[in-house]
């Protein structure tokens, strides 16, 4: 019989990721911080216990081969991988920013509002992502990049300029970008294949 320590020792990566990475969290959050409250922890420990039951449901479908996935099975993947880098790249910025009033007085609705926009970008990706084919190492490829620019967002201008638009916060303009790129490339794909078949 397994016991929930022994559960607990056998989590796979993502959740190891997810777990130290929400500690991490709660100290640069404190800092400076006269009054240590772990309300927030608390506040935002549901979420993170969600997201460790997916990671150990669903991670292993990362490893399966593709050809033995159907579609529902590939679309659960592509959104569990770029749902996961969301949530990641978000607790990473957050440990980077000790600095900032505004995130450590914010920090809990940061981490919600940047798991639920990273979840309705991967639905939008992931629907977009079935029309190319055997495309797990992509879409591995665009959450990388997904970590590694969102981790990074403080050391980014606050605002961007977009002509006709104006200035619109940098986090949206990136991850619309992404998707604007993903959108072109599952074009392209489908017409280089249209014109070879």
């Amino acid at each position: 019989m397994t016991t929930p320590n022994k559960k607990f020792k056998n989590l796979n990566g993502y959740s190891w990721s997810i777990l130290i990475a929400f500690i991490c969290v709660t100290y640069p959050m404190h800092y400076h911080t006269a009054n240590i409250s772990f309300a927030d922890f608390f506040q935002t420990l549901p979420l993170i216990i969600i997201a460790v039951y997916y990671s150990e449901k669903l991670a292993h479908l990362i490893s399966q081969p593709e050809h033995n996935l159907k579609t529902p099975r590939l679309f659960t993947r592509d959104v569990f991988i770029l749902s996961f880098s969301f949530l990641f790249a978000c607790l990473l910025s957050l440990i980077f920013s000790y600095n900032n009033s505004d995130a450590r007085g914010l920090w809990p609705l940061i981490i919600y509002f940047i798991t639920l926009y990273g979840l309705l970008f991967s639905l939008f990706f992931s629907a977009v992502a079935l029309l190319i084919t055997n495309h797990k190492v992509y879409t591995i490829i665009f959450a990388l990049i997904i970590i590694v620019l969102v981790s990074m967002g403080q050391f980014f201008p606050s605002y961007t300029f977009i002509p006709m638009l104006g200035h619109i916060e940098t986090f949206y303009v990136i991850t619309c970008s992404l998707l604007i790129l993903h959108c072109l490339f599952t074009v392209g794909y489908k017409t280089i294949r249209s014109i070879s078949i």
